[in-house]
């Protein structure tokens, strides 16, 4: 059977669909005696409102595209489980697209999201993406955007991000305190603000803590296994091993895992790994990971939240950039010496 329409219930009323739409408004032209016709007759009839329709009138969807470069790791699968419970609680409907780490994937999911009347957009951006252009087609169509983890300052959309730069400089100072000083760092792509700020964070806390840097071993490269595994075989390569490796995720420190004991190296005994991760992938590791704490459920919550005020507010919300504070958990990839 298809679905009983206003002008069907107009037909059995002998009224207008204009009385029947006004009606199911509760509209103040409509005579209280009408509106209860109406709702008497869209009872017995089995009416259920058209809420597409309706959302498509009101200019409101009630739904949020989110985008994430990659599902398969376990930090954005976290993030994004959390985005759709704060969604839900928020009364939005999450459409969640994969860029795989490619600008022209993540133009397109952006522009198809958009043809899809989302109400808002939440954006972890590739480890590619450069080009301001489609943000600024984003920015033109007043579409309400909230970059997390992830962010492009010029694009001018609010972000919320962690304190990468105090994690990194904090890693440092434990590492530091412990009897360390010879301390190498695999950066992730420089071209990212994430890379971007844990080098900075990595070499201010190196400063501060009157330690060496040696530019030989700042090894720039990506965000996945592979780029971890690589990074240490140019390190191993140099013929000087740090004593502590602080790798820009906890991917690549699994891939520096792999190579370290390719080379028939121990860690702790020969080389210890830092990795910027969270507590439920540290025990995935042997031995577990020492990290810098992120937690990705509060990022989730925090951007949604973010995005949800943006979407909600009668003027415009003025940009901010909301820094989640790291926290630093040791485990067993770094010896501890006995000064803690």
């Amino acid at each position: 059977m298809r679905p009983i329409t206003q002008e069907d219930i107009a037909r059995k009323l002998n009224v207008t669909r204009i009385t029947v739409s006004k009606a199911l408004r509760d509209h103040t032209d409509i005579s209280a005696a009408m509106k209860e016709r109406v709702r008497m007759a869209a009872e017995e009839m089995g009416y259920t409102p058209n809420q597409i329709a309706q959302q498509l009138a009101n200019r409101i969807t009630n739904t949020i595209g989110v985008i994430v470069p990659d599902l398969e790791n376990s930090f954005f699968s976290h993030v994004a489980d959390s985005i759709i419970d704060a969604a839900t609680d928020k009364g939005f409907q999450v459409l969640m697209a994969v860029s795989r780490e490619k600008v022209d994937i993540e133009t397109q999911n952006i522009r198809n999201l958009i043809g899809k009347r989302v109400d808002g957009l939440m954006i972890c951006l590739s480890q590619n993406t450069e080009d301001p252009a489609i943000f600024e087609y984003v920015r033109k169509l007043e579409i309400p955007l909230v970059f997390f983890d992830r962010s492009l300052p010029v694009a001018g959309f609010s972000s919320v991000v962690f304190d990468d730069v105090n994690g990194a400089r904090l890693a440092i100072d434990r590492l530091s305190t412990a009897g360390y000083s010879r301390i190498a760092h695999f950066s992730g792509y420089s071209r990212t603000s994430i890379g971007q700020q844990r080098l900075e964070g990595f070499k201010s806390g190196m400063i501060r803590n009157g330690l060496l840097i040696r530019d030989e071993w700042i090894i720039e490269g990506g965000f996945e296994v592979i780029d971890g595994y690589q990074s240490f075989l140019k390190l191993h390569k140099l013929g000087n091993l740090p004593e502590i490796i602080l790798a820009a995720n906890d991917r690549v420190a699994l891939g520096a895992y792999r190579a370290i004991r390719e080379k028939g190296l121990k860690i702790p005994d020969d080389i210890g790994v830092v990795g910027f991760g969270f507590p439920e992938t540290t025990e995935m590791f042997n031995p577990p990971l020492s990290i810098v704490s992120q937690d990705p459920r509060k990022m989730g919550q925090t951007a949604l939240i973010a995005l949800v005020d943006e979407i909600r507010a009668t003027e415009k919300v003025p940009i901010s950039e909301i820094r989640i504070a790291e926290d630093f958990i040791w485990n067993d990839s770094v010896r501890l010496s006995d000064k803690l």
